[in-house]
């Protein structure tokens, strides 16, 4: 969301599909405080990368931050002071996960229309383990090559105003395991979720503290998920089961401008989607694609 024009008309292109907003307390954080079973199925999630974010050591054969990847959230969004994780950079523009060795599941919107070239532009990679380092310089990270795929092509996406889903046959088998799939059946409302991909772009986050709210629609239900833009495609996980129940795609608006300060304060909401600070959409909660009805469509790629 960073890359001045391309990313600029990428943007624009998802407007319809804004997955973002804090729903009580903002339940992200990094991959490395997270409970050991999150960070686990952290290791089979990835971030979309426009390729000209990196640079390539040969020697050393990792991807670091190229000097357009290091912009930070806070001077991309023009975030007010204080916002949280506005000093990380924000090299990504969508989120995705393994559901075999080489197939990746993500949003559609980041494989149609303005993304159709998402594989066959050879502009953008798919970097696991796209996470914080720890040390003091958010902007010192580097990805093994063994970690960051290009993809051979879409294997199926669709997307409309209800369906929003893709699977993508990455170039190289990834050696890490799939996450596990809900194949039938429905989530219940109130159930307990985790989400885990890289909102607005910044590195991986796990994101606790969300629940099903509606559940009505045999396409997807919604939920009060912390998830901004840059989250689509994200796994959404049933806490209880560790299952993967749906596919991040859109929601509420992320931000909204300070009218004293001239800047951008992240949109909060309660815990029920009710009472936010902005009120410029008619998103009830965050939409999630269901799983079973996606497995469905994909299932003879797997």
């Amino acid at each position: 969301m960073k890359l001045l024009m391309l990313l600029c008309v990428v943007y624009s292109s998802l407007i319809n599909a804004q997955v973002k907003v804090v729903y009580g307390t903002d339940g992200r954080q990094e991959v490395q405080t997270a409970n050991r079973k999150w960070q686990s199925l952290a290791k089979s999630t990835a971030a979309l990368i426009p390729i000209e974010n990196l640079e390539y050591d040969s020697a050393r054969r990792v991807y670091k931050l190229s000097a357009k990847g290091q912009k930070s959230l806070g001077e991309s969004m023009n975030l007010c002071s204080g916002e949280k994780f506005s000093e990380q950079p924000n090299a990504a523009i969508c989120s995705g996960f393994l559901t075999k060795n080489n197939v990746l599941i993500t949003a559609g919107h980041c494989a149609k229309d303005s993304m159709a070239n998402v594989c066959s532009s050879k502009k953008y990679v798919w970097v696991f383990d796209y996470k914080t380092s720890g040390g003091s310089n958010p902007m010192n990270m580097e990805f093994p090559a063994k970690n960051v795929t290009g993809c051979d092509r879409v294997l199926k996406a669709d997307l409309d105003d209800v369906t929003d889903y893709a699977a993508l046959k990455l170039t190289k088998k990834i050696k890490r395991s799939p996450l596990a799939l809900r194949t039938s059946g429905a989530i219940k409302k109130g159930e307990k979720l985790v989400v885990i991909g890289v909102p607005w772009g910044i590195p991986t986050k796990v994101t606790t503290g969300g629940r099903v709210l509606h559940n009505r629609n045999g396409v997807f239900f919604s939920a009060s998920v912390d998830t901004f833009q840059g989250n689509s495609g994200s796994a959404v996980f049933n806490e209880r089961t560790g299952l993967v129940e749906g596919i991040l795609v859109r929601g509420k608006a992320d931000s909204y401008q300070d009218q004293d300060y001239y800047c951008a304060r992240v949109n909060t909401c309660d815990e029920n989607g009710n009472n936010c600070q902005s009120f410029m959409d008619n998103q009830k909660a965050e939409d999630i694609t269901r799983m079973p009805f996606v497995y469905k469509k994909i299932k003879h790629l797997l």
